[in-house]
């Protein structure tokens, strides 16, 4: 046979198995889903992680046409429901929410993920608020008053906190800016919001917990430290804004167990990025004081990639456990 009629023979073969793979695509997209989604979340029912999702799953449940049952599986900081999706057959009927916790406690402890490699992303659809806080009666208008006055004073100022991700957050500002302060760790935001209201310390570091206080008058947003800044304090600077690398997120990101095909995924997607336009979801956010924050499956990807490269950096340089 002559080497034209081979390599046209060829060319077809590739040209009908590209076909059958594009149609086949489009029939497993089609086909989905089949059954109801299961959703899991680390967050215990009522809680913000919980409450944010759930109107996003119901509008995005009416455009698939099948209902998203979300179940509850708190534990290890959220770990414990991620451990268990990437367990789950990857076929679309089972995914799951990521937040900053569950890429972060793989480097505290022994855990059966990586949050990398164990679980395809989705869509980002929202970010939890964190910033500093100080008492309203406080001397300090500005970020720059505050850590003026903490390297005049080496040491001096207490803040408080819960959980590592904040106390990341300040300790690598410290280290970069060149201070030294106290980090005071309590079991919740609430004991901490306590204790700035109390005047027990001199700040917080944390999350949406100090936004009804913010908004009645009682404390005082000086800095946030995200990679941009929110969208619900448009006027607040963040660490990277006034000159500084220092920067942390806490995203939420639904996920699939690795493998899930490209179509499916692509399916989901485009049903909670239509979601995300929803009345209900957006009245959420804002009681939530949660900033709306989209990414798609790469972007998504890329924003947990660099995230658990900035945790790894935390832990090995900071410590803290």
């Amino acid at each position: 046979m002559k080497q034209g009629t081979w390599l046209g023979l060829l060319m077809v073969t590739i040209t009908a198995v590209g076909l059958i793979g594009l149609c086949g695509g489009h029939a497993v997209a089609a086909e989905f889903p089949a059954k109801p989604i299961n959703f899991l979340t680390g967050y215990t029912a009522g809680s913000s992680g919980d409450v944010v999702f759930r109107p996003l799953g119901e509008a995005a449940a009416k455009i698939l046409g099948q209902p998203i049952v979300i179940q509850n599986r708190p534990g290890a900081a959220t770990a414990l429901a991620l451990a268990q999706l990437m367990n789950e057959k990857p076929d679309g009927h089972s995914i799951g929410l990521m937040v900053g916790s569950g890429v972060l406690q793989p480097h505290l402890e022994k855990l059966p993920y990586s949050a990398t490699r164990d679980f395809t992303p989705v869509i980002k659809f929202a970010d939890f608020v964190m910033g500093v806080v100080v008492h309203s009666s406080s001397p300090w208008k500005t970020w720059q008053e505050f850590t003026a006055y903490a390297k005049a004073n080496p040491g001096k100022i207490k803040y408080a906190h819960a959980g590592a991700v904040n106390r990341f957050s300040m300790e690598g500002f410290a280290r970069e800016a060149g201070l030294n302060w106290v980090p005071v760790t309590y079991k919740g935001s609430a004991e901490a919001i306590v204790a700035i209201l109390g005047k027990h310390v001199d700040a917080f570091a944390g999350g949406s917990d100090f936004a009804p206080y913010v908004k009645s008058g009682e404390l005082r947003l000086l800095v946030t430290y995200g990679r941009t800044r929110y969208s619900v304090y448009p006027d607040t600077p963040t660490f990277r804004d006034l000159g500084y690398k220092t920067w942390m997120a806490s995203p939420c990101v639904v996920v699939a167990p690795k493998g899930t095909p490209a179509p499916i995924v692509n399916k989901l997607h485009d049903a909670f990025k239509q979601a995300m336009d929803d009345e209900a979801f957006k009245r959420t956010l804002a009681n939530l004081n949660m900033n709306m924050g989209y990414a798609g499956p790469a972007d998504s990807a890329k924003f947990i990639g660099d995230l658990d490269e900035l945790y790894a950096g935390f832990v090995k340089d900071i410590g803290v456990k």
